[in-house]
């Protein structure tokens, strides 16, 4: 009676069976389909893993890893921590590196970094090498601080290095202690400010130093020029305190802000560097740069290409201590002029790098960037000026430094000041 009912033959819900079935029969042909496209992918990547590998690169960049083979001024990983602070914490346009610090990664890292000076018998140079890696030469000091260690001998490692990682200009990866940049506010709503008028005349000029006695013999100077004018030195090497102890070890671990309203008050502040080296401008100048002082710088770094105009005074643009101080004496006393060394603060921002947040930024970008490894270009016209004959090995057609030391140290022509030609002659080592 039911299916005369349904005026058919047919059991009931057959349709909607018929309809079920032909969904079950639709979704295992798709189901296959899909198998036989990942069997074939399969099989291709298979035959072709390298090109499959390719695709990956350029679609979605593996990530490069950079293996740390040594400590840094004996310190482990929190030294290094802080060097790529930038880097991990991904603050950089390129992060997509990693840093590893176990030896037993060493055959799957992109690069390996070594600081020399802590290239001693327990983190020699690793007994095996791949030669797709690249092995990367680190400083933020200048060659005397290197050199003059008993433990450094840079002439055995010839060869090694394929990248040099500095405050050099002309290194595969520039690592500055600070950089400038003009600031993008509408200029003309800025007005210029006395900065003379908030100065205490009674203080002229100050110096922050506990590195007594330096290759270039700042101490020297200062000491011709105390002779002529008032300085104030803070530190191990003077009689004034601020805070702790500066050195490049320890700078960030005092009061910087209580250092940074002492150093306020003054006319002056002197960015002494500790040796003169071509392109060598520490943290002290950009740190200066930061308050509202006029730095006086003493080194080798081409100053104009790294700083606004006319917002420093360099002691070796003067043909003695005397002259230079005379020429402050008038700065400070003219109200006019002394303003116009800090007009630029209008215009420009600086950012403090080494210690506290450094800008190694470009290693991971330059590692997943194949045109890195040509040759870098850079002008020597400000080593050139100064007369010094650059007969350096750079980085050869295979890709390494055949004599690291020639580049690094005769490459940044450092120097000594003297007081005379008679103290020069007695005095000056070639």
């Amino acid at each position: 009676m039911t299916a005369q009912a349904n005026g058919s033959g047919a059991p009931p819900f057959r349709g909607l069976r018929a309809l079920s079935c032909r969904v079950t029969i639709a979704i295992a042909l798709a189901l296959l389909a899909v198998n036989l496209l990942i069997k074939t992918f399969d099989l291709r990547r298979t035959h072709d893993s390298g090109k499959v590998r390719s695709l990956q690169r350029q679609n979605c960049e593996l990530p490069k890893r950079i293996l740390v083979w040594t400590t840094y001024w004996t310190e482990q990983s929190f030294g290094w921590e802080k060097i790529f602070y930038r880097q991990v914490s991904r603050q950089c346009e390129v992060s997509s590196c990693e840093l590893v610090y176990d030896h037993r990664l060493l055959h799957t890292a992109d690069a390996v970094l070594f600081h020399p000076i802590d290239l001693h018998p327990e983190y020699e140079l690793p007994d095996r090498r791949d030669p797709r890696q690249l092995w990367i030469f680190f400083s933020v000091e200048a060659p005397p601080a290197m050199v003059d260690d008993q433990h450094v001998n840079l002439t055995r490692l010839g060869g090694v290095f394929n990248w040099t990682m500095t405050y050099r200009l002309d290194s595969d990866v520039v690592v500055p202690y600070g950089r400038v940049t003009p600031r993008s506010s509408d200029n003309s709503t800025l007005t210029s400010k006395d900065y003379w008028s908030s100065k205490n005349p009674s203080k002229l000029a100050a110096w922050m130093v506990s590195h007594c006695g330096t290759p270039g013999r700042r101490e020297w100077f200062v000491k011709e020029l105390v002779r002529h004018m008032k300085v104030d030195v803070f530190g191990r090497c003077g009689h004034k305190k601020c805070g702790k102890n500066i050195s490049i070890k320890t700078l960030g671990s005092f009061d910087q802000d209580k250092c940074n309203a002492e150093i306020g008050q003054y006319m002056f502040y002197f960015a002494l560097e500790n040796a003169i080296c071509q392109d060598y401008v520490s943290e002290k100048f950009f740190l200066a740069l930061q308050l509202d002082v006029i730095p006086v710088v003493f080194g080798g770094g081409n100053y104009a290409a790294i700083a606004p105009p006319r917002s420093y005074i360099n002691a070796l643009d003067f043909p003695s201590p005397k002259a230079l101080a005379e020429y402050l004496k008038v700065v400070a006393s003219n109200a006019t002029l002394y303003n116009k060394y800090l007009e630029w603060k209008d215009h420009y921002s600086v950012e403090l790098g080494h210690p506290f947040s450094t800008m190694v930024c470009d290693l991971c970008a330059k590692l997943h960037d194949k045109r890195s490894v040509e040759l870098p270009r850079v002008n020597r016209s400000n080593a050139e000026a100064a007369g010094v004959v650059l007969s350096v090995q750079g980085r050869d057609p295979s890709g390494s430094y055949p004599d690291i030391e020639s580049w690094f140290v005769k490459g940044s022509a450092c120097r000594s000041w003297w007081a005379g030609p008679y103290d020069r002659r007695e005095h000056w080592k070639p």
